[in-house]
């Protein structure tokens, strides 16, 4: 089995955690979800860069009208 890649983990967190919440497009409370936590976790980045990544995606998304 192959395992997802970092990019394919901050598109599920963005999708699928807490993205409808009122803070879904600050970095820092994204930083501390648990599902972004275990992302830096297994990728060994901080979990600020992960909350960064994750509002990037968010954002991109929101321009696309997918989320």
């Amino acid at each position: 089995m192959r395992r997802a890649s970092y990019r394919q983990a901050i598109e599920w967190v963005a999708l699928n955690d807490s993205a409808a919440d009122g803070d879904a497009f600050e970095p820092e409370p994204v930083s501390y979800l648990v599902s972004a936590a275990l992302v830096a976790d297994i990728f060994d980045v901080p979990s600020e860069r992960v909350g960064r990544d994750v509002v990037r995606r968010r954002e991109q998304l929101k321009k696309a009208r997918l989320l």
